[in-house]
């Protein structure tokens, strides 16, 4: 037996107690799971950023939140399991599961966020745009088929109307300058553009259109949030206690929207007030899943029958949903 006095007893007390306590941090960060999310910055990303700011998710959980707006970099990312959840549109997430990328719908959570904008004149009806110039941000893409939707559906030939198709950036700095007759857009775009461009109008609500089409249902399934399928296996209580958050977080805009609009200031790089204005035309909701399915199965049945590569030529099978 070795028997310790003195000082070099207390320096190897000191050496254990350091040694324990490393031992300790470095289990509490082996224990620390990272949750990375890629969103744009939108209304979407707001439960998103609550969750990280109030910690609800736990000490254990760290939130990476990467805001981009470019949704092909989030699929690359998810498709390689660099990223284990994303916002982006409901179709793209259908299109890219029809492909054969392993991802799966958490909910959806945007449901009404885009408008026709006119410059000088105020449309009444889709008719009259005829021989009018409309931006629209890419061919093929979801407002190129709601506009080309509500065009035949309203009895005017799409080939009536001068579609120009360029980002919505581009497309509502040229709407300000008069150089475009009329813009789809969404918020906060909407809010944006209508103060700053003279003699435009909000003419048509994309939603309210839709509602008329649709047994008054004003709902489009525009916006998702989704996960990967590696890490929803990997992660079943995880992932399902992150959608119950989002949830909570989807509440909390809806209840404190004060609050939600300097909360989406600090990363979206918009003043309070245009954030706060934009909600008043944003329809950011969870609804029931079974509630949720129809109406996203009434809206890719619309689009099979325009444009079927918009979600992949077929409607997603049941594996789609989480």
């Amino acid at each position: 037996m070795i028997h310790l006095t003195g000082k070099r007893s207390m320096l190897v007390i000191l050496l254990v107690l350091v040694f324990l306590i490393t031992l300790v941090n470095g289990s509490l960060l082996a224990a620390t799971k990272k949750i990375t999310v890629q969103t744009p910055p939108v209304a979407s990303a707001l439960p998103i950023l609550w969750m990280n700011e109030t910690g609800v998710l736990g000490n254990d959980i760290e939130l990476d939140i990467k805001i981009s707006p470019d949704h092909q970099r989030a699929v690359a990312l998810i498709a390689k399991n660099e990223i284990d959840m994303m916002i982006t549109g409901v179709n793209v997430g259908a299109k890219i599961f029809n492909k054969g990328i392993d991802v799966k719908l958490l909910n959806t959570n945007i449901w009404a966020v885009d408008y026709l904008l006119t410059k000088g004149f105020k449309a009444s009806s889709w008719a009259d745009l005829r021989g009018k110039t409309l931006s629209l941000p890419l061919k093929g893409g979801p407002l190129d088929f709601l506009a080309r939707y509500f065009l035949n559906k309203n009895g005017v030939d799409p080939e009536e109307v001068k579609l120009v198709y360029q980002p919505s950036a581009n497309g509502a700095r040229y709407f300000q300058l008069g150089k475009l007759d009329s813009i789809i857009l969404p918020e906060p775009l909407v809010t944006v553009t209508l103060a700053k461009a003279k003699d435009a109008y909000l003419s048509l609500d994309l939603q309210q259109e839709w509602a008329k089409l649709h047994n008054g249902d004003d709902r489009i399934p525009y916006v998702g949030l989704f996960v990967s399928g590696k890490f929803s296996r990997e992660n079943a209580e995880l992932t399902e206690r992150f959608n119950q958050y989002y949830k909570e977080g989807v509440n909390w805009v809806n209840s404190h929207p004060q609050k939600a609009a300097a909360l989406g200031a600090k990363y979206f790089n918009l003043p309070v007030k245009v954030i706060r204005a934009s909600f008043n035309r944003i329809n950011l909701n969870c609804y029931p899943e079974g509630e949720s399915f129809k109406l996203i199965e009434a809206y890719f049945n619309e689009i099979l029958k325009i444009y079927p590569e918009l979600i992949g030529g077929r409607l997603p099978n049941e594996y789609f949903y989480f």
